[in-house]
């Protein structure tokens, strides 16, 4: 019996020993810093700040994370003000230490992990999209692509030839690399439509041989895995849809001004055969939608709807709160304006020279805004202590909002939710092009938000004032 009993013990201290085993682990030596941000994904995907763990050191000032995980994880760790993107095997350890006043990687894959925190790749803007804007075949399209994949492939080929990465993480990285231009491959092929001109049938062509050769139904998700599931998901499905004159450019404008912009590309994202990857790519595309802090009220009834179709998602618990946010905002603007809040009737204002004759007599703090404006509104919550700060120091605060006059009921309700307190102009197109040519910080366009400084006789002493998030920087330029 006791044989038995010893044998029971065992196989219980095996097991216990084993899965203790299946931690991964990450370990950062600093005493630069008082935490560390783990930026890890949820079911092999990371969506905005969905699955963050803060990290504080032990004894030894090492910061210790680890997770029990079967398959790799791209994860991102932020070390103070650095971001450094590392790959989690199952089994393994990452080592970071503070040396030389820089975080390096240390142990096994080091160097790769050093690769890949190397590589530096263009977000799909303006610019870059210039880049591929006369190319019209499938042969220009993915020449001027190999190029660049090809020597991020071959720098892993170095690593391989000086056993300085092992050969899963090898599989791992080439994986990365092959589908992030497997997704901005199919991101030039989408820039190709126009208005009157459909895209080429061999582009295509080549946009389907792309989703055969990257699948999206894959146990280790790469870092674009995301961005290409929503071009195939929904990007693609919106370009047929407007190839074939189901929707148009006036119908999405409707669509969008009666609030059904959102639900019409919920539908699209949802009628995908696969119904795992669609709950992934929806949740991603509330999540995206939400943080633009536009409030859109059809939110609601899409979430709930979400719920209703995916009721074990793990995501929902992360769409929760920023849903709650879109109910408070409809309940908050259901009031009255409050009486700190005044207008400049902005259709008789054509300039900003005629704007500074209006406010000559007093000192204005001005932030060019707008509701679309994401950042613009991020910046909202600092605005007690810019008030304090604006109060000592003689200065009152002036909002141009860029919106176009059609939006004007929703600009007053951004005012509401966000107490704007304040004067506020909404601009005219007169005022918008003056403001664009003589007082824009970028040549040929506005970028906001935007920060002056007038003083009490109508001058501009800056346009390029420190913005309410770095109230210690324009308490200087206040106090000159």
């Amino acid at each position: 019996m006791k044989k038995i009993l010893y044998l029971l013990v065992f196989i219980l201290l095996s097991s216990c020993s084993e899965n203790e085993n299946r931690d991964s682990e990450i370990s950062i030596k600093s005493d630069q810093i008082e935490y560390v941000v783990v930026r890890n994904p949820k079911e092999g995907v990371y969506i905005w700040d969905m699955k963050n763990d803060t990290i504080y050191p032990n004894e030894n000032k090492e910061f210790i994370f680890k997770k029990e995980i079967e398959i790799p994880e791209y994860i991102v760790i932020k070390v103070g003000e650095e971001s450094l993107k590392s790959i989690l095997l199952p089994n393994t350890k990452i080592e970071v230490e503070y040396t030389d006043s820089s975080y390096v990687f240390k142990g096994n894959n080091s160097a790769g992990m050093e690769f890949l925190n190397k590589i530096k790749r263009p977000y799909f803007d303006v610019s870059e999209f210039n880049k591929y804007q006369t190319d019209s075949t499938p042969y220009q399209i993915t020449n001027k692509i190999k190029v660049q994949q090809d020597d991020e492939l071959n720098e892993i080929q170095k690593l391989v030839d000086k056993n300085q990465i092992d050969e899963r993480f090898e599989n791992i990285l080439k994986e990365d690399i092959n589908y992030f231009y497997a997704s901005r491959t199919i991101q030039i092929i989408l820039s190709k439509q126009h208005q009157n001109f459909p895209i080429n049938k061999d582009l295509l062509e080549l946009s389907n041989t792309i989703e055969k050769k990257y699948p999206l139904n894959i146990d280790y998700k790469p870092s674009s895995w995301l961005d290409l599931a929503d071009n195939i998901l929904l990007q693609k499905p919106l370009y047929k849809l407007r190839a074939n004159n189901s929707i148009t450019i006036d119908s999405v404008q409707t669509w969008y001004k009666n609030d059904q912009w959102i639900p019409y590309q919920y539908n699209v994202i949802n009628e995908y055969e696969n119904s795992k990857i669609a709950e992934i790519v929806t949740a991603n595309f509330l999540m995206n939608t939400t943080k633009q802090n536009n409030f859109e009220k059809s939110l609601i009834k899409v979430f709930k709807n979400y719920k209703e179709r995916y009721p074990t998602s793990p995501y929902t618990k992360y769409l929760s709160p920023e849903i709650q946010k879109v109910e408070d905002y409809h309940e908050k603007i259901s009031g009255n304006l409050a009486d700190n809040i005044q207008f400049i009737d902005g259709k008789d204002v054509a300039t900003m020279t005629e704007l500074l004759n209006i406010l000559k007599g007093d000192k204005y703090y001005v932030d060019v805004w707008a509701t679309w404006c994401a950042p613009c509104k991020r910046e909202f919550k600092f605005n007690e202590d810019l008030d304090v700060l604006l109060k000592a120091n003689g200065y009152k605060k002036l909002y141009i909002s860029l919106d176009k006059p059609e939006v004007e009921n929703k600009w007053k309700d951004d005012i509401k939710y966000y107490n704007l307190s304040g004067l506020h102009m909404l601009a005219s197109l007169d005022f918008f092009q003056n403001f664009e040519q003589n007082y824009s910080l970028v040549k040929g366009y506005v970028s906001i938000p935007q920060y002056l400084i007038i003083d009490e006789n109508g001058n501009i002493l800056t346009n390029n004032a420190p913005r309410p998030s770095n109230l210690t920087e324009l308490e200087k330029v206040l106090t000159k």
